[in-house]
Formats: C-alpha cells, sequence, structure tokens
C-alpha cells in the first residue's frame, strides 16, 4: 500500500459471524480487518486457530485457549494478540458484551 487509506467500517454491511456475534470488516492490503461485536455472555462456539492482533474497544472479553494456556481476560482499552495455530482459542463476552476492532494475521 503506498496511499493513504481511510478505512470506513461503517461502509461495510454488517455480517453475521456466529450466534450472537457480527462484524464489519474490511480488507486492507489482503488483511481482513474488522470491528467484530459480541453480545452479552456469549461463548463462539468454534476453536479459531487463525492469529489475530486486536484492541478492546467497549466492554469485555475472555479467551480461553484449547492447548490449556490460561485464559486471558481483557476490557476496554487494551490491545492483544492471539496466536496462530495450536488448539485454538475462543472468545467469551462479559456481561455488558464486547467490541473489539481485530486485524488478522498469518503466524
Amino acid at each position: 500500500m503506498r496511499e493513504p487509506l481511510a478505512v470506513r467500517f461503517a461502509d461495510a454491511a454488517r455480517e453475521p459471524e456466529a450466534p450472537g456475534i457480527s462484524s464489519h470488516a474490511i480488507e486492507v492490503g489482503g488483511v481482513r480487518w474488522a470491528v467484530v461485536v459480541y453480545e452479552p455472555g456469549v461463548l463462539r462456539e468454534e476453536w479459531c486457530t487463525e492469529g489475530h492482533s486486536g484492541y478492546v474497544l467497549d466492554g469485555a472479553v475472555t479467551y480461553e485457549f484449547a492447548d490449556g494456556d490460561p485464559p486471558l481476560a481483557l476490557a476496554a482499552g487494551e490491545g492483544f494478540t492471539l496466536p496462530a495455530g495450536g488448539g485454538g482459542h475462543r472468545g467469551r463476552s462479559g456481561p455488558a458484551g464486547v467490541r473489539l476492532f481485530l486485524i488478522d494475521r498469518e503466524g
């Protein structure tokens, strides 16, 4: 990418990802950027093995890991990275739900 680019998530359609989870996603330089919203108390059922970097915009989320690593609890204003591969990870939103900014990545 050589030109400045405004990424306008409001222009992207809201898409369901899983029960109680939706996102506005845009491809930027071949990489998915998304604002993801979990309704209150939602646990993503499937395990994700893709790597992500992100930031909690509002609310709280706890990621659990299939390999037994300790959970990662995050609140508004905190950034994070989640590794690719392994047994995977999945998030559970807090009692007020959560809104995340995520960038998918490899490795």
